[in-house]
């Protein structure tokens, strides 16, 4: 069998990955937005995620017949990022359906940009790794057009975020063997104090106290290989 190349093989990824993401941003493909009506006096705006309603925006009661304002919907924190995070997706669909039609200076302009969006996004923690390297792919394909640069800045992007995981995977399991010692160490803890405290002679002369201080140290040391 021939084997595939890794040109072909980044830009195939390339292509699924602009693919999917026009369709995620597609409004033909997922409820239509739009900003949300006025509610009416003193009702709740409801909570929603994604690319719903902000949370927590709340009118306060008005008078019979007066009607409550538009901009009051936008005055909170959580309106204004809800209107951020609508504002970005747009952003990213708008480039990667357009990205060909424009001018090379423009085209990285707005990459530039839309990165530097997707940097501020992943380190709040509001766009999953998969996400970033999705769109950090997208925007390399769309941008570099000698291939071999192209294939090879996307082999990076995807090796990092490997090793990235690969960290986060090994500090969870060592806060695991971490939290699993300390609980072996607790389990031993009462019994090593009672047969301390139920000796009537202490070795070496020691008092009971630091004799029992040296034991629980030894029972921590032991638990922690």
């Amino acid at each position: 069998m021939k084997p595939i190349s890794l040109f072909a093989l980044t830009g195939a990824l390339a292509a699924c990955v602009v693919a999917a993401w026009l369709w995620r941003l597609n409004p033909s493909t997922q409820q239509q937005t739009s900003l949300p009506a006025a509610p009416a006096a003193g009702q709740r705006v409801p909570a929603a995620s994604g690319g719903s309603q902000p949370a927590g925006v709340h009118v306060a009661a008005l008078a019979d017949g007066e009607a409550a304002p538009p901009d009051a919907l936008l005055q909170t924190p959580e309106a204004k990022a809800w209107l951020q995070r609508q504002a970005f997706e747009q952003n990213a669909r708008r480039f990667f359906a357009g990205a060909a039609g424009l001018d090379a200076a423009t085209r990285v302009a707005q990459a530039k940009a839309i990165e530097a969006d997707v940097d501020a996004y992943e380190q709040r923690r509001q766009l999953s790794a998969g996400e970033a390297m999705n769109l950090r792919l997208g925007l390399v394909q769309a941008i570099e057009a000698d291939e071999g640069r192209r294939a090879e800045r996307m082999a990076e992007i995807v090796t990092r975020y490997e090793l990235d995981a690969q960290q986060r995977e090994a500090q969870w399991q060592q806060q695991q063997n971490q939290d699993a010692s300390f609980l072996q160490y607790k389990s031993r803890e009462p019994i090593v104090v009672a047969e301390v405290m139920a000796m009537a002679t202490i070795p070496g002369g020691l008092s009971r106290d630091e004799y029992l201080r040296q034991r629980l140290q030894a029972e921590r040391e032991a638990a922690m290989r």
